[in-house]
């Protein structure tokens, strides 16, 4: 006899359908069309508990279903072994820096406990991080070191986005050189709601990103491209976007980074960045479903996208060895082609 338990939700005005026990407001047997809060842990409990014909349907139901969870729960990450570059120190500082500042700007969390969370962070889960990497050893604090900045990147991110969600709008913030040693901090309104900070986060670490290789950082001249002029076609874009991934890969960001595939009908192009520095905390950030992710090299490019007049899509994945994106521009610079 089936059970009565809902597979989505645990609820138990399940009727026997055909394939899966499901209750009334889900639907019977729709494996395909569940969304990521329906797989709560709960209801994957349930699941186990769950009797089902085992018919050549099932196996292929079962096979989906499979399928599914292995995108939606992808496998955590494995250590990247291969050798990486070191970073250039002015370079490394700018990207942190970059998303510090971000947050500072942003004011949903008092900086004094934005540090404190990040420490606490770092602190749980460094003995782990080197255990993983066992014999080899992250020079702890050497952000040129790409072991190293690959955690300090990953737990910056990681913080950033466990703070997120519960941002606040007014706090006290410790302040140095104010008489009682606090100020009090309002945050935007245009951004009191919290589900904005993300995409307002990765917008302006972007531009602090493509201003300092542009312009510079603390002494140190990258020589970034500067914004496109009005018209620009896709080829000058492209090739733009190829030499501020050439500076980024001779800062150590990766072993190689190439624009190819670029298809002016669609108004695309494809990155692949090969042994990026931010590859174990990216795929990490991504298997814990954080709220931002350190892809440092598509927040250069949107930001110098925009400096353009620009904007654009990306689609993003990750393997052992690199980064795969591509882009699909959704704004011409005036004068330019649809």
């Amino acid at each position: 006899m089936l059970s009565r338990l809902c597979l989505v939700c645990g609820g138990k005005r399940g009727k026997a359908a055909a394939m899966a026990v499901v209750c009334d407001r889900h639907g019977y047997g729709k494996m395909t069309e569940w969304c990521h809060a329906s797989l709560s842990r709960r209801c994957l409990l349930a699941g186990s508990f769950i009797s089902v014909p085992f018919t050549q349907a099932s196996v292929s139901y079962a096979s989906e279903l499979q399928g599914y969870l292995s995108r939606v729960f992808p496998p955590a990450p494995e250590p990247i072994l291969f050798p990486r570059k070191a970073l250039n120190q002015p370079f490394a500082v700018l990207l942190m820096r970059s998303a510090y500042e971000t947050v500072d700007d942003l004011d949903f969390i008092p900086m004094n406990e934005f540090q404190k969370a990040f420490w606490k962070l770092r602190a749980s889960e460094q003995e782990a991080y080197n255990l993983q990497y066992s014999p080899l050893k992250p020079r702890i604090g050497d952000v040129t070191d790409s072991l190293y900045f690959d955690f300090i990147s990953y737990s910056q991110f990681s913080t950033i986005s466990r703070e997120m969600p519960q941002g606040q709008q007014v706090f006290k913030e410790y302040c140095e050189d104010c008489p009682d040693l606090y100020r009090i901090v309002r945050r935007d309104l245009s951004l009191a709601d919290n589900s904005q900070l993300p995409t307002a986060f990765l917008i302006r670490t972007g531009d602090r990103i493509y201003a300092g290789l542009k312009d510079g950082f603390r002494g140190f001249q990258f020589g970034a491209p500067p914004p496109l002029a009005p018209g620009a076609s896709l080829e000058s874009i492209t090739t733009a976007v190829q030499k501020l991934l050439d500076i980024m890969v001779d800062n150590g960001y990766a072993l190689k980074a190439m624009v190819y595939d670029v298809n002016d009908a669609e108004q695309s192009f494809k990155v692949k960045i090969t042994g990026p520095a931010n590859l174990w905390g990216l795929t990490s950030l991504a298997y814990r479903r954080a709220a931002v992710l350190n892809v440092y090299d598509c927040m250069a490019i949107q930001g110098l996208l925009r400096a353009s007049g620009l904007s654009a899509d990306f689609d993003l994945s990750t393997s052992s060895s690199g980064i795969e994106e591509r882009w699909v521009l959704s704004q011409r610079p005036e004068g330019g082609k649809p």
